[in-house]
């Protein structure tokens, strides 16, 4: 398992990298960064509300220097993985 963990970490993009720290930073669970896995609900199992999710994405979005998600996207997002693939 150790393993797979530490593929999932190599494969993340510096977005990525940079939206599960964000995450970490807000979440009430007092989870460290590596500990945050794509499958995890952002809501229900990090405890983001939505004035917390809004800071995550404008936070992602200044410290990215450009413009990455819109409503569409934003609708969609359920997961960390959600996340991850709106970066990609």
């Amino acid at each position: 398992m150790q393993s797979k963990q530490h593929a999932t970490r190599v494969e993340l993009n510096s977005d990525q990298l940079l939206t599960r720290q964000i995450l970490a930073s807000l979440t009430t669970k007092n989870l460290p960064p590596d500990d945050i896995r794509p499958e995890m609900l952002i809501h229900a199992e990090l405890g983001i509300d939505s004035l917390k999710f809004i800071r995550l994405i404008l936070e992602v979005e200044a410290r990215a220097g450009r413009t990455i998600f819109n409503v569409e996207t934003i609708a969609a997002i359920k997961t960390v993985d959600d996340l991850y693939t709106v970066l990609q």
